[in-house]
């Protein structure tokens, strides 16, 4: 997960207490909110409900036109302003870049790219294939949209990145050529999350060949090779493959990255810490890595994130890919188990739920998790929330989960923290064209 994930856990929002822990004591705020016992957030009477002051009941739809694939998969908050990134496949094979910026009503900010909306590739030609999973703001206003450009002629798959202008055009004097980079590693990189850092380096994870890597750029989108000194890079060996899904800061600026290995057929959760300088910490697991799984049952990492108090909290899901549910770990800033999570640091186990593939997570202001993804039976996006000690919160929509619908084919991909005790859910409604088309989705929900 993204700047998203890093800074915005920063913003102070004004209604969500900060609890050290459970078992807090209740309390009514002014905004009719409960802290219950069991929760460790504090949770609003109107959590799980749409925003019916965002877009249309709280759901903000874009037309991706005649493409027939595509969504939304990184969201980035600046002011009253709302950015959207993410891709679209049109018919005859050509993905683009797509962003969308929305104004706090959830309209499209006219004065951003075409009516709100702007779209980059790196060719003219069917065969381009590039793809943004995250998008961050440097500190001049500019936007980078952080993804990867598939395999192009005799070319390798390679990090890409292109630099917004706060208008929505495409550009940069400084910035990679005309606006928009490519940097090869060496390999076939796919890039799978990234953020903008405070110093506007560009940071981004992912997977080479099998080998899970972690690079970054400089402000203006060339390979900094001060990180990891001298490649600009760092790479990690698990199994027979290993790939990096998520990538967060914690609060002294250190990367924390999660992601999964093939360890002999069986898939497990990788935790790493990183210094800010490129260079596994040693305090943190065995060398700076973690690896984690239940024998015998697949497990799959999609998100990291710090939590309030410096544990570290990682999503995903375990079981048969046919018929997954979620899975949270909890760690202690050492990389240690956290006994007071869940069963010996893990939560997994949910009545009754159908099966769930995760996508992402977001720690809640008072330490609660909040993990969300989509049912592999057909009943929709869904969401999870957990409590700062691994039990699915039964205050939140039927016990614990809640379902949210985002169209007829809608498909779940990011959440992060609004401020106002709300959450955005960013993902799409794919449809073929001719048909419905496809559209990019963004949702508000009191939280």
């Amino acid at each position: 997960m993204k700047l998203w994930r890093s800074a915005i856990s920063g913003l102070v929002v004004s209604s969500l207490a900060m609890l050290a822990g459970c078992g807090a004591d209740s309390a009514v705020t002014e905004h009719d909110e409960i802290r219950l016992e069991a929760s460790c957030s504090t949770t609003s009477a109107r959590a799980g409900r749409l925003d019916d002051t965002f877009g249309v009941n709280g759901m903000a739809r874009v037309s991706f036109g005649a493409d027939d694939d595509g969504g939304y998969f990184g969201l980035d908050v600046a002011g009253d302003r709302i950015l959207a990134a993410g891709w679209g496949a049109g018919g005859l094979g050509g993905v683009r870049f797509r962003l969308a910026r929305f104004m706090d009503s959830g309209r499209l900010d006219p004065t951003f790219g075409e009516q709100g909306r702007a779209r980059a590739g790196f060719a003219a030609s069917t065969a381009d294939d590039a793809r943004a999973v995250a998008v961050g703001r440097q500190r001049d206003g500019g936007i980078v949209a952080i993804g990867y450009r598939d395999k192009f002629h005799g070319e390798s798959a390679n990090i890409a990145l292109v630099h917004f202008m706060p208008d929505g055009s495409v550009g940069g004097a400084s910035f990679g050529t005309e606006g928009k980079s490519l940097i090869d590693l060496g390999g076939d990189e796919f890039v799978l999350d990234g953020l903008v850092l405070p110093d506007d380096k560009i940071l981004v994870v992912g997977r080479r060949g099998a080998v899970l890597f972690i690079a970054r750029a400089t402000a203006n989108g060339a390979l900094d090779t001060t990180f990891a000194s001298p490649h600009g890079y760092l790479t990690l060996t698990r199994g027979s493959s290993v790939e990096a899904q998520s990538v967060a800061l914690d609060a002294s600026g250190r990367i924390l990255v999660a992601g999964t290995a093939d360890m002999g057929g069986k898939h497990n959760m990788v935790v790493l810490r990183a210094t800010a300088d490129g260079v596994f910490d040693p305090s943190f697991g065995r060398d700076g890595v973690v690896v984690v799984g239940d024998d015998g049952i697949d497990e799959r990492a999609v998100s990291v994130a710090p939590a309030p108090d410096g544990a570290i909290a990682v999503a995903g899901d375990t079981g048969p890919s046919d018929s997954p549910e979620f899975v949270v770990r909890r760690f202690l800033a050492n990389g240690s188990p956290d006994p007071a999570f869940g069963t010996r640091g893990r939560s997994a186990w949910l009545r009754g739920a159908s099966a769930m593939k995760a996508e992402d997570m977001v720690v809640l202001p008072g330490g609660g998790i909040l993990v969300v993804g989509n049912t592999t039976e057909g009943v929709g996006p869904t969401l999870v929330r957990y409590t700062c000690d691994g039990k699915v919160d039964s205050a939140f929509g039927v016990h614990g989960i809640q379902r949210v619908y985002l169209g007829e084919t809608g498909i779940l991909h990011t959440v992060g923290l609004y401020p106002g005790d709300r959450i955005l859910l960013g993902g799409a409604d794919v449809g073929m064209s001719p048909g419905t088309g496809t559209y990019g989705v963004v949702v508000r929900m009191w939280m």
